[in-house]
């Protein structure tokens, strides 16, 4: 099939008129992976065809009518991206970041992305560093040392391309002649712009562009808060710089922290008027500006670059009074069993710790998820993640 035909399916597929994101994953996995077809296979099918393929409802069906009878349309921009360079990455492609798969999952990993630029950039290890378009001197000192401490690792930065915090972050590690990825808050078609200015970092592989959104669509207010989603789940680890008490930074903060993330946010000044440290009284991880973990408790600094060599501060308090005993392997083997609230969890192993440390350590754990309710339960979300239906998507 011709690329550009292909191409106007899955953008046609991926915006869906009203349809929420974990719908259109799912309704991606069935017809392409259970039901083996081809979205031409699909379109050219009526809507009794489609009814006994899938129980649609009525509603959804006239959606994917309508989405029929737009083709014609979607054909053009399809064109217009092949004719201009872009590359589509749709969710079951094998370039599809698995970073943003783990960290998203099914409900909100976006179903395709439009890219200008080197895509293997998806697949090697980020940092995400954000902050406010008003940043303080503190805050983008903060960000140029964090930016190149972590280009010389060899990780890729990931950028908003907002003014100032993200906007520096992007030519900070251009400057270290480290990588970025620069995730759009508008279509791809629309940043001519920044294609401009950047256009030798992009054809040096230095930069990669990614957005999101239909092709077309021009900034907005909602499309940058829904973009730092993407910003966030995209890297293994995330910076706020500055932040205030709403906005995109502030937003995509929380949202991390309910994901159970690990979100370190630079200690502020006593003059400074931010949101710093709300940030930090919500479960965010204090560090001073050159990016060392702060023990606000016993004022204890630990560096947070060396990751493979010093265990986070939580690990390090939960290793206390349990000396030789791998904490979190034996809570992984017992959570094998089912789901138990912390101090289940503490009676069960007989740990020396308090339910409320323990919780905190829980919820920074790659492979425990938290079940909502009063109180809080845990269980294994690796092993339930491998028999979800959205892992035959990679």
């Amino acid at each position: 099939m011709n690329e550009y035909i292909d191409t106007t399916y899955w953008i046609a597929v991926a915006h869906l008129a009203n349809w929420h994101k974990e719908r259109i994953n799912r309704f991606i996995i069935n017809i392409i992976h259970e039901n083996a077809m081809k979205w031409s296979e699909f379109f050219a099918l009526n809507k009794n065809d489609w009814k006994e393929l899938y129980p649609f409802l009525d509603k959804e069906l006239n959606d994917l009518e309508n989405t029929r009878k737009d083709l014609p349309r979607i054909a053009f921009i399809a064109e217009q991206l092949q004719n201009e360079g872009f590359q589509i990455i749709p969710i079951n492609s094998q370039f599809y970041p698995k970073a943003l798969k783990e960290n998203l999952k099914i409900k909100d990993s976006p179903p395709i992305l439009y890219i200008k630029g080197k895509k293997d950039l998806l697949q090697e290890e980020a940092v995400a560093i954000v902050g406010s378009r008003n940043a303080g001197n503190e805050s983008l000192k903060f960000t140029d040392t964090i930016t190149k401490k972590a280009v010389k690792e060899g990780r890729v930065i990931i950028s908003g391309y907002a003014r100032g915090v993200d906007r520096k972050a992007l030519d900070s590690a251009i400057e270290a002649n480290g990588k970025c990825i620069v995730v759009l808050p508008q279509g791809i078609l629309t940043f001519q712009s920044g294609f401009n200015k950047y256009y030798e970092p992009i054809v040096d592989g230095q930069v990669l562009i990614v957005s999101t959104f239909p092709p077309k669509a021009n900034w907005s207010v909602g499309l940058a808060m829904e973009r730092n989603k993407y910003i966030y789940g995209l890297a293994r680890e995330i910076y706020v710089a500055e932040s205030n008490s709403k906005g995109g930074t502030w937003e995509g903060a929380m949202d991390g922290l309910k994901r159970g993330r690990k979100i370190y946010v630079r200690y502020p000044e006593a003059h400074e008027k931010n949101a710093n440290m709300l940030l930090i009284e919500k479960g965010a991880i204090p560090v001073t500006i050159d990016g060392e973990i702060i023990d606000i408790q016993s004022n204890i600094i630990f560096s947070s670059y060396t990751s493979t060599q010093l265990k986070s501060v939580n690990e390090m308090e939960l290793s206390y009074g349990n000396k030789n005993r791998d904490i979190e392997k034996e809570i992984l083997e017992l959570l094998k069993k089912g789901t138990f609230t912390a101090k289940q969890i503490i009676d069960e192993l007989n740990l020396n710790w308090k339910s409320r440390k323990l919780t905190e350590f829980l919820k920074n754990c790659k492979n425990v998820q938290t079940v909502k309710g009063k109180p809080l339960k845990f269980t294994r979300n690796d092993i339930e993640y491998q028999k979800t239906l959205f892992n035959v998507c990679e």
